[in-house]
Formats: structure tokens, C-alpha cells, sequence
């Protein structure tokens, strides 16, 4: 999932893809090629959407777990990378945890106790520190990536309580396709507009980076952890994603480090 970052940064700001656009068609390839192969493994009745053995109510969850995780979160993220480094939006997306801590003390069967305030006053002043060290340019840009947050911490309060029928691997393969299309929905209205066939090489392979290990393999086992674990615990991994989001783009995008 880190990796995501410094990739989606390359697009947005060497090969000037569209950050709605390029959220779409990313998360469309990924919906679809998720609920392909799990039609051809395990058959079409494994695939339909249901909740409460619900079509209608399995669509719903779907289409909101889609708008919220795919479209708000990513859609907010790609935003944020106009103008944050990759670094940066990473740290502040990823303070969902902190958030989420709050909003499972009250809406999921997931009390607070003494550890997890020590926890959470710790990553709030992780944060704070890191956003201290920066030039703290782009100032809408962390806005943004704070609304993203915001998304991440609802959907996952919603992935807990509304548990899907199917599998995690289909419940994935349908949010990020639901999510996909609410994205192309955006993009027309921006009226964003991009030659896919303008991308360079490096474009490509790091598109179809974003679209493999990025988003299935990501995702994949982000909701399949969701559903073994607490809320609480399983986002707190979360917090290691800004670290090694920071090896990506020192590497990648060769982008310095503060002192």
C-alpha cells in the first residue's frame, strides 16, 4: 500500500494524469479483473452482492463501502498529490487510525482504555512533529488529505458493523468497482480529459503497478484483515504504511528527507 503514493505522484505529476481520471480507470481495471476471476473460480452465485442475503441491500453496502474507501479516500489522496509530496499526504492519511479509535469507542463494541489513549496522544504528536518539519506548503493539499482520512475511519466503521455476505475478495472487487465508477462520474463533471495512449513507459509500469499490487493486492488484504480482526487493531498496522511510503519516494522519486 505504500508504494501507492510515490507511484500515483509519478502519474499526477510527470505523465499529468488527471487525478479522477486516473483514480477510475485504476480502480475499474482492478474491480473487474477481482470479480472476473473469482466468477471463473468460483462461479457467478459467489459474485452477486448480497446483504442479509439481500441483491438491493448487497449493492447498497457496496456502492457506499465503494464511494467512501475508493472515491472519497483515494479520490481525496490523488487531490492531495497535486501539491503534497507523497511522504506528507501519506503521514496524513494514514492518522485514520487515530480517528477511528474514537469514532469504534462509541459506534462498535471497541472501548477505549488506558493503552490506547497513551497510543493515540502518541500518534497525535507523531504527526504533529512530522507536519512541524515540513515546509507546510499546499496547504489544501493536507485538507485534502485529512478528508481522505476522514473517509478511510467512516468505511471501516461501516465494513464492521454491516458485515457483507460473500467474501472479502468479492466485497473488494465490488467497492473498488462501484467506487471506480462514482470516480468517472467526478472526472466528467471536472471535465478531466487524458490520452491514455500518451503514457511513457515508466507510465506503464507504474499504472499497472497501481492497478495489481496497489489496489488488489492492497486492498485485498486490507479487507480480509478487517474482517479477522477489530477494527482498532487491524488499522493500527496502518501506521507503518506512511514509513515505508517514505522508502518508496526516497527511492523512486528521490525525495529528501528532513533534517
Amino acid at each position: 500500500m505504500g508504494s501507492s503514493f510515490p507511484t500515483g505522484k509519478y502519474l499526477i505529476a510527470n505523465e499529468h494524469m488527471p487525478p479522477f481520471l486516473m483514480g477510475g480507470w485504476r480502480f475499474l481495471a482492478a474491480g473487474l479483473l477481482m470479480l472476473i476471476s473469482a466468477t471463473i473460480l468460483k462461479g457467478y452465485r459467489q459474485v452477486v452482492p448480497t446483504y442479509k442475503q439481500s441483491i438491493v441491500g448487497g449493492i447498497i453496502l457496496t456502492g457506499i463501502i465503494g464511494c467512501l474507501q475508493t472515491t472519497g479516500t483515494m479520490g481525496f489522496l490523488n487531490l492531495a498529490l497535486q501539491s503534497v509530496s507523497s511522504s506528507m499526504s501519506s503521514i496524513i492519511l494514514f492518522t485514520n487510525p487515530l480517528w477511528l479509535s474514537l469514532l469504534a469507542h462509541f459506534l462498535l463494541k471497541d472501548k477505549l482504555n488506558k493503552r490506547k489513549i497513551i497510543s493515540l496522544i502518541i500518534g497525535i504528536s507523531g504527526v504533529i512533529f512530522c507536519l512541524g518539519l515540513s515546509t507546510m506548503q499546499g496547504g489544501i493539499g493536507l485538507i485534502y488529505a485529512f478528508l481522505g482520512s476522514l473517509c478511510w475511519s467512516i468505511c471501516t466503521i461501516i465494513t464492521k458493523r454491516f458485515i457483507f455476505d460473500k467474501s472479502s475478495w468479492v466485497l473488494t472487487g465490488w467497492q473498488l468497482f462501484w467506487g471506480a465508477i462514482f470516480m468517472l462520474l467526478t472526472a466528467y463533471i471536472r471535465h478531466e480529459e487524458y490520452n491514455i495512449g500518451s503514457l511513457q513507459l515508466w507510465g506503464w509500469v507504474w499504472f499497472i503497478w497501481l492497478i495489481i499490487p496497489a489496489s488488489i493486492g492492497s486492498f485485498g488484504l486490507w479487507f480480509s484483515a478487517l474482517r479477522q480482526g477489530g477494527a482498532t487493531l487491524t488499522s493500527g498496522f496502518l501506521f507503518l504504511v506512511p514509513l515505508f511510503s517514505v522508502i518508496f519516494s526516497v527511492l523512486a522519486l528521490h525525495d529528501g528527507l528532513s533534517t
